[in-house]
């Protein structure tokens, strides 16, 4: 710090001495603090150039801006029927596809929170599976992308810290962090004795605050799930957790089952929208529901069908049979355009239905067989017709 003289000095010396003072205090004050200010028109600029990943519901990227940006925490909450958890599975996929595919182009952290205590959490393979297929890429190599890591109580939920940290640290391709059921092992009703509510609620905050501070050191989209609180009247239920959640997300959107198949998503926070809500058809314009290229999915099914069923394939008519399914199959692309990797069942309905088409492949070859013999026993009485009309017209 300077010390002035202000013995030796006058009062208009005195004042510029202290410019200069104030304006080295404010300089080193930036350097500490980091602070690059922006004008809002750079801003909004940069909000236009912005990678944003997919949601995979153009409905719902409508709703919160676009998509999901780095650097940011949402937060989506609902009941289990709601959808919720086939959200968190697409846009961990999604953000896995490159930018022009409306992904972010990297790799994700999943952090799954739950137990069959409270709530069994599931991350769904089967499921990641098909959507990653659906999309046309190899899931091997995408599922090689996400790193999961599962806790089962408070104390691994707060031990988890270290590992997304480290991660994050040493992976710099990371572009998604998602924690599946936030709040749920700290929110149970039951659980370790001689802890209040409290308390618990404070631990899941530092929890929240400690992820969401590195994920925005680094860059890296936060996306949360919850379920809802207890619904004490009002039509949209908080989040569970605490407000502190509410406070640290930037988007939050509260999904609802309204009907078998419909969905409503409400935005409830948004650093620039308005609260509004919009209407999902799960399986048609929302969640559900992927587009992808359906012949270019339908050729990788066939060719991994074919590797499948090499031996059984081998047989001439077998394989005939399997074609004409094939063929069927193209003709009803209408009907399956909401086809992905056939399940157990469907396998063994296929093997079924491949014999039968062998049974019906030779039951039509027989009748073409019968169809010939037909044809020649016809055209012989054609010709014993003919020859008994010219016998009959020489004798006359």
């Amino acid at each position: 710090m300077a010390i002035l003289n202000s013995n030796s000095m006058s009062p208009s010396e005195i004042k510029d001495s202290m410019r200069v003072i104030h304006a080295d205090h404010l300089t080193a004050a930036r350097s500490v603090l980091a602070c690059d200010f922006r004008t809002a028109r750079e801003a909004y600029g940069n909000e236009g150039i912005m990678l944003k990943c997919t949601t995979g519901s153009d409905i719902l990227d409508s709703l919160i801006g676009g998509g999901i940006e780095s650097g940011r925490l949402y937060l989506f909450y609902g009941e289990r029927e709601s959808g919720v958890d086939a959200l968190i599975h697409m846009i961990i996929v999604n953000a896995l596809l490159p930018p022009e595919m409306g992904g972010l182009g990297g790799k994700a952290v999943y952090l799954n929170c739950g137990n069959y205590k409270y709530e069994r959490t599931m991350l769904d393979a089967e499921f990641l599976c098909s959507l990653i297929k659906a999309v046309g890429f190899d899931p091997n190599e995408m599922l090689s992308r996400i790193y999961a890591v599962f806790a089962f109580s408070e104390e691994q939920e707060e031990r988890a810290l270290d590992e997304i940290r480290r991660l994050l640290q040493a992976d710099p391709s990371i572009r998604l962090l998602v924690v599946h059921n936030i709040a749920k092992l700290f929110t149970a009703k039951e659980g370790t004795p001689n802890r209040n509510i409290a308390e618990k609620i404070v631990r899941l905050q530092r929890v929240i605050h400690e992820i969401w501070r590195i994920c925005m050191e680094k860059n890296v989209a936060f996306i949360a799930s919850c379920r809802p609180a207890e619904n004490r009247g009002s039509q949209i239920p908080p989040p569970e957790g605490g407000r502190y959640l509410s406070h640290r997300a930037a988007v939050i959107v509260y999904l609802e089952k309204k009907s078998k198949s419909g969905v409503s998503a409400y935005l409830i926070k948004h650093p620039s929208r308005a609260p509004k809500s919009a209407r999902l058809i799960i399986g048609g314009e929302g969640l559900g529901r992927v587009t992808f290229p359906f012949r270019s999915l339908l050729k990788d099914e066939i060719g991994r069908l074919r590797r499948t069923y090499r031996e059984a394939l081998l047989d001439l008519k077998r394989r005939k049979a399997f074609d004409s399914l094939v063929r069927a199959w193209s003709s009803e692309l209408g009907a399956m355009s909401n086809a992905s990797v056939p399940t157990v069942l469907e396998v063994m309905l296929l093997t079924a239905a491949v014999d039968n088409r062998k049974n019906i492949e030779d039951a039509i070859d027989r009748i073409e067989e019968i169809n010939l013999k037909l044809r020649e026993i016809e055209l012989r009485l054609r010709e014993i017709k003919r020859l008994t009309e010219a016998f009959s017209d020489a004798s006359n």
